[in-house]
């Protein structure tokens, strides 16, 4: 997209406005939501009008001014989710040729400093943030910067998909514009924006607005603002795009055409409304069915300042009556039923539901758990979807994990002076999440070992699957030096016989 003067802003097309319905989700903040719907059904989407009477729950809230709107955060849960299966544990990056039998100590070095690279700049930190906004969203954006006053290692920084505007060929993300408010007056009329191109050559050009709230207005000087000192051009020596995308899942359901990944929350939005309702329903059971008691107003104290109303008889009602006309002085109690176990299954429903369409299962979220203490083999049995799920996204993550560490070597390597060989190959392994059982790995040892399917090095590694590969050739050689197992040649029985 082509920014240019004066057009209007923001550019909301269809595919937008589900963005900032997944973020009023997301963020979850009940004014945040009933604000968008709001707007939503008032707007003209693609052709689409609402009305305010469509039945969303958020949108009746502001209309009707509910006084009970209970929301249940299950978006950011699912988003949570999402990210503690993928990166709860980090993920296993390694140089390949620092790992072979004869590898040359430059790459064993370079190892060494990726590893420092990674930690130093908060790099599983980051995907972790990434990847809970990705399944929020429907997808991320990594992108690497650098000052040496800061770090002396490239920075990680999370843009989200909202406030980028990429091009893609072929499915590949070519380029990629940036844009935030870095400037505006009080009462926001306004506006400064910043726009940040990051291209397939390497460069990162900078372009500042000065509009107002709903024009991109003029293009100005970036040096016109105090911060321009700090968005120069820059034509980098890496002739490589310094940004990678990671789709949440494809295909996207809304525009099947579309290289932009879909959320989580893709379908079930209605589901997450309803739930709110009912939880709202619920809480307004809760009150009405405050127990109440009904008695003439000469029955309470009297004071100076007419009758007294105090926490001990909070429960009492007063009635303008006269007592002896009562019959009996009867005094009233009320005490309407709350219907909590119908709610209580209509909401496990609605959570199950809300989950499941979501790609997980129910006991991953803490539902159906009730007593239950399972070993790691039963977790994933229960669980099986959640995996398939994160086992889905490992694909997409997988290659940007590998571009995005070739990146920072060579970034490392050619702006920062940083002494590392960049041209290496990258290996990612996930981790499952769940911490295996000592008891069921060695069961699982011992009847390879019985059925001798496997050398000491693959058991070891098998038992050991964090540790390099130097690491499993010492502790293999230290087992089978340990138990007698050093290999002996088998001898020439026919040799010197004199039968040649």
């Amino acid at each position: 997209m082509n920014i240019y003067d004066d057009m209007a802003w923001p550019v909301m097309d269809y595919n937008r406005w589900k963005m900032a319905e997944h973020s009023a989700w997301y963020s979850g903040e009940p004014t945040i939501l009933a604000n968008y719907y709001t707007q939503l059904l008032s707007s003209n989407i693609l052709g689409m009008t609402y009305s305010l009477d469509w039945d969303l729950f958020w949108a009746r809230q502001i209309k009707n001014e509910a006084e009970i709107g209970l929301h249940v955060p299950i978006a950011g849960d699912i988003a949570s989710l999402s990210a503690d299966l993928l990166f709860s544990e980090p993920p296993l990056i390694k140089i390949a040729e620092a790992h072979e039998e004869n590898s040359s100590q430059s790459y064993k070095d370079t190892q060494e400093e990726f590893d420092n690279m990674m930690i130093e700049s908060g790099f599983y930190r980051k995907i972790l943030e990434a990847a809970e906004t990705c399944a929020a969203m429907g997808g991320s954006y990594i992108k690497l910067a650098w000052d040496t006053e800061l770090s002396p290692y490239p920075l990680v920084v999370v843009e989200q998909i909202d406030n980028a505007i990429p091009i893609f060929k072929f499915g590949i993300l070519t380029e990629v514009t940036f844009w935030r408010i870095i400037k505006q007056s009080e009462n926001g009329s306004k506006v400064h924006r910043l726009f940040e191109t990051y291209a397939k050559n390497g460069t990162i050009t900078y372009k500042l607005y000065f509009g107002t709230a709903d024009k991109v207005g003029k293009e100005v000087e970036v040096n016109s603002i105090d911060e321009g000192e700090d968005y120069k051009d820059i034509q980098t020596q890496v002739n490589d795009l310094l940004c990678v995308y990671i789709p949440n899942m494809l295909p996207n359901r809304i525009d099947r055409t579309s290289c932009m990944g879909r959320s989580d929350y893709s379908g079930i939005e209605g589901l997450m409304d309803a739930l709110d309702e009912t939880y709202s329903s619920w809480m307004r059971d809760v009150a009405i069915a405050q127990g109440k008691i009904l008695i003439p107003a000469d029955y309470m104290e009297k004071g100076s300042k007419g009758f007294r109303y105090n926490l001990d008889k909070i429960v009492y009602v007063k009635m303008d009556v006269d007592p002896v006309a009562i019959e009996g002085n009867k005094v009233t109690p009320i005490q309407f039923e709350i219907r909590s176990e119908q709610f209580s299954q209509t909401c496990l429903n609605l959570l199950e539901r809300i989950v499941s369409s979501a790609g997980y299962s129910p006991q991953s979220i803490g539902l159906r758990i009730e007593g239950r203490m399972e070993s790691g083999t039963a977790l994933r049995i229960m669980e099986r979807k959640s995996f398939t799920t994160k086992n889905k996204k490992e694909c997409y993550w997988e290659l940007a994990l590998k571009k995005l560490s070739k990146l920072m070597l060579a970034l490392y390597k050619l702006e920062l002076g940083g002494k590392v060989e960049a041209d290496v190959t990258i290996t990612t392994a996930f981790s499952d999440s769940i911490s295996n059982d000592i008891s069921e790995t060695s069961a699982a040892l011992q009847q390879i070992a019985q059925a001798m399917a496997a050398s000491t090095e693959t058991k070891v590694r098998l038992l050991h699957p964090e540790w390099a590969e130097p690491e499993i050739k010492l502790e293999a050689d230290a087992i089978i030096k340990e138990n007698g197992l050093m290999q002996v040649t088998e001898p020439d029985l026919f040799k010197g016989s004199g039968n040649e």
